[in-house]
């Protein structure tokens, strides 16, 4: 039983992707990324110094690299798809460890498995796992390393078992590697797992020498082990991981952002733009049962902080596992929140670069549905009415993200909740496909549809060409023509990014319509 049920959850998962991994098309940093990977592999095997002066030198490439080596072992165009299926399959293995989160921490298969069900029914999670190589892997190495942090704190507050405490230390030290060196955002790991080796009795000089000790050697580990793994860090291990924190904080990209219908520059956005992203794009369930959890988060701080004053026992958290865990998990939500407020980092393009956040966020929130559910049970006094009334909600909740995907797939990573108003005018009040991965379906209903050849086209975006470029055969590549002359041009396709209104153009061709809304249209010019 134990083995079945994980199991059980790697092949439903690995069956959905098999199933649609051919549907997303190319995002706009796709090209961009495997050029990243393509430079570290000439740096490592070749000696080529470029990368030294490459601008996106501070990407890590622990994920990119096995991503650009076996994709290259297929041929065009195959290679586009089992990259984006290898991507799918880092997804589905964090998904597993997800389940172990929740099952260690609420000490039940159910809210372990319903944790599991609200990440992979999240839409915007579940697009982005087919092709997002920044934000997707980053998200898993996150929950490595909670799950690693985890795991150690019940090892060090059970008696000594050296070497059991050897082999999770070790496991811990290789997965904040991991998540610093594939973006150095996570060295926030360092100060939560910092607080693993605070000893669970302050007054006991054996507990802190040997916590000390055990802080020391996987210190050391991550950061010999992060150099280990960041090609970039390897000739000057101080002063570019200096510059890789420097431009985590101030990234040299600034791009135009629409935000509730206004145009504004990446650093320049108000202080509201990531609460606001959070709220209309996650799932109504996950926020309800969020707040309901961080209340109970803060009302469970609160009677600890009147124990440590009642009974002076500065270590009542870390004398519990149970509640430094969830320190734990509260600090991975809170403080990279705070780390883009005091650093003043550049988001854009939605709230993805803190995706990483939202299995927290999803913790949180089972936390808070379990308060619920007990309440239920409390006042209720009828334990099979409060299970089936809770289910029903449980289902409501899921639905609607659920059919969402269903209905409108392979364009999950458009979607808004209600909170978002009005969604036939989303594209003038936020951004849309702001990777152009509907340029997919455009250009092959263009190829579908026209006998002329070659076709005259011209995109508004560089997707459209890297999906042509990359993901189109021979044959297909070559009946596209492309050029910026819309004189020329027999069709034109647009995404709307930095364009949300309508075009002049009369004849339109074809269009992609989410709940309203146009995210992207082909327009026949002559």
């Amino acid at each position: 039983m134990r083995l079945s049920i994980p199991l059980m959850l790697i092949l439903i998962t690995s069956v959905i992707g098999i199933k649609v991994y051919h549907d997303y098309g190319v995002p706009w940093d796709e090209v961009a990324q495997l050029d990243i990977a393509q430079s570290n592999f000439n740096y490592i095997f070749k000696n080529d110094p470029d990368l030294l002066l490459d601008t996106d030198r501070y990407y890590g490439t622990f994920f990119e690299l096995p991503l650009w080596w076996f994709s290259h072992l297929f041929p065009r165009p195959e290679r586009v798809y089992i990259r984006h299926l290898m991507i799918y399959g880092i997804f589905v293995i964090g998904v597993l460890v997800f389940y172990l989160i929740g099952k260690q921490l609420f000490k039940n298969t159910f809210w372990g498995l319903l944790g599991v069900g609200l990440l992979v029914a999240s839409p915007r999670i579940f697009a982005d796992a087919f092709y997002n190589s920044k934000d997707i892997p980053f998200m898993v190495a996150f929950i490595f390393s909670i799950w690693a942090s985890l795991n150690l704190i019940d090892a060090l507050h059970k008696p000594n078992n050296w070497r059991f405490i050897s082999i999770l230390l070790i496991i811990h030290a290789v997965s904040c590697a991991i998540l610093i060196s594939t973006r150095v955002a996570g060295i926030i790991i360092l100060l939560l797992s910092s607080l693993i080796f605070i000893p669970s009795n302050f007054g006991s000089k054996s507990f802190w020498k040997r916590n000390f000790i055990l802080f020391v050697i996987d210190f050391a580990l991550i950061v010999s082990l992060t150099i280990v793994f960041w090609p970039i860090l390897w000739h000057d291990p101080l002063n570019e991981f200096i510059n890789a924190f420097r431009e985590m904080g101030q990234y040299p990209f600034n791009p135009l952002v629409l935000y509730q219908g206004q145009y504004f520059s990446a650093p320049l956005l108000p202080w509201h733009y990531l609460p606001v992203w959070i709220g209309i794009t996650t799932p109504i369930l996950i926020l309800i049962g969020a707040m309901v959890g961080i209340l109970d988060l803060v009302f469970s701080g609160i009677r600890l902080i009147n124990f440590w004053i009642k009974e002076k026992i500065l270590s009542a958290a870390f004398s519990i596992p149970d509640a430094l865990k969830w320190v734990l998990v509260a600090g991975w939500l809170i403080c990279p929140i705070i780390a883009i407020y005091l650093f003043n980092s550049v988001l854009y393009d939605g709230w993805r670069q803190m995706f990483f956040i939202y299995p927290a966020l999803i913790l949180v929130a089972i936390r808070g549905l379990s308060v619920v559910y007990s309440w239920m049970i409390r006042h209720t006094g009828n334990a099979i009415w409060a299970r089936l009334v809770f289910l029903s909600v449980l289902v409501v909740g899921l639905v609607e993200p659920i059919g969402f995907m269903i209905r409108y797939h392979p364009y999950q990573n458009v979607y808004f909740n209600f909170l978002a108003g009005n969604p036939a005018t989303l594209r003038q009040r936020f951004e849309l496909d702001y990777w152009g991965l509907s340029y997919k379906q455009a250009i092959d209903d263009i190829l579908a549809h026209e006998t002329e050849d070659p076709i005259v086209i011209s995109v508004a975006t560089p997707a459209g060409k890297h999906y042509r470029d990359t993901a189109l055969s021979i044959e297909q590549r070559e009946r596209l023509y492309l050029t910026t002359d819309l004189g020329e041009a027999k069709y034109f396709i647009s995404n709307f990014r930095w364009h949300p209104d309508d075009y002049p153009y009369q004849d339109e061709f074809y269009s992609v319509d989410v709940r309203g809304t146009k995210i992207i249209v082909i327009y026949k010019l002559r």
